[in-house]
């Protein structure tokens, strides 16, 4: 029985994917909130045929934990979760030598499909077979301007009156950004705005 790790900050979604590869069939050795935790099963010798990993996490991305377990185990097969897939992820993480990069949205047969594959030493990318979104389009030209603003350190407050919009708006823009973007802050949202290439030195 093949042996899965997964990594994921929302237990939901842990305890949900755990469900799920029991039914398929797969062994799930080791649930992992984070990547410091991922990396402690790796030093304990608990080494998976494959590593099912969220690509935003809080303290650090799926791509930095990927780096620091291959540190350990070289070989490994790890197969990227994205809540919010997108074209440039996908290229970053084939480049980096993930096996595979697809949607959280997967239903169960697809993500037993894509593990199955990547077992079979066939690397499994999303846009094989569906497109995925281009940062640029994430966001909207309005939240683009808020975002803008706050990443030059205006509050809401001085945005709203930069912008000629209420303060409501600005929150309701903001509240929009964090859940698009995949953090939890502003300041999260400026760093994952310029590591897409949505904002420019």
């Amino acid at each position: 029985m093949s042996k899965v790790m997964v990594v994921d900050d929302h237990p939901m979604v842990r305890e949900g994917l755990e469900a799920m590869l029991e039914a398929a069939g797969f062994e799930v050795c080791a649930l992992a909130s984070d990547g410091t935790e991922a990396i402690s099963f790796f030093k304990a010798k608990v080494h998976p045929d494959i590593v099912l990993m969220d690509i935003r996490m809080p303290g650090g991305s799926g791509f930095d934990v990927f780096k620091e377990m291959k540190v350990w185990y070289p070989d490994i097969k790890v197969l990227f979760l994205a809540g919010m897939p997108l074209r440039e992820e996908a290229a970053r993480a084939r480049k980096e030598g993930a096996c595979g990069y697809i949607s959280k949205s997967t239903k169960r047969q697809g993500l037993a499909t894509a593990i199955r594959r990547v077992l079979q030493e066939r690397n499994v990318f999303i846009e094989d077979d569906a497109p995925a979104q281009a940062p640029d389009s994430l966001l909207t030209q309005r939240e683009m301007d808020v975002l803008k603003w706050l990443a030059q350190g205006k509050s809401r407050e001085e945005a709203s009156i930069i912008l000629g919009i209420s303060l409501e708006t600005v929150k309701t823009h903001a509240k929009s950004i964090l859940q698009k973007l995949g953090v939890q802050n502003t300041a999260g949202a400026v760093t994952r705005a310029f590591e897409l290439g949505l904002l420019r030195a």
